[in-house]
């Protein structure tokens, strides 16, 4: 299936992180939905599963969910959906991610998240 414009759930906590993450996805053609947190990531994601193409996510926020539950909860719903967890913290446990998981160590460059989505959306760029 190939979309003519991606569509990334973007679960930030941190507001001037979200809206640049957001920036960059939609320089690249992408639409794109903002959560604050996990929990309402996945609410997001139950009723809309079919129409998202990627999910990028911090890791640590406020919540029932943190971003490594919410990458396994995708895996197991939806195992063909891609997520990137990003994360500034330097214990982040990136060796037991679900197999549609992938890592960006913050902080990262605009070049670094482009890269990322266009390797995990290939058909769409």
């Amino acid at each position: 299936m190939t979309y003519s414009h991606p569509h990334i759930l973007v679960v930030e906590d941190e507001p001037l992180v979200r809206q640049l993450i957001c920036d960059i996805l939609a320089d690249l053609g992408a639409v794109v939905t903002e959560c604050d947190r996990a929990d309402s990531g996945f609410e997001y994601l139950e009723s809309h599963a079919s129409e998202v193409t990627m999910v990028i996510s911090d890791i640590l926020m406020p919540g029932r969910l943190d971003g490594y539950q919410l990458a396994h909860l995708v895996f197991l719903r939806w195992p063909e959906l891609p997520v990137l967890l990003t994360s500034g913290f330097s214990g982040a446990q990136t060796h037991q991610l679900p197999a549609n998981t992938s890592f960006l160590g913050k902080p990262w460059s605009y070049q670094q998240i482009e890269d990322a989505v266009r390797a995990r959306l290939p058909a769409c760029f």
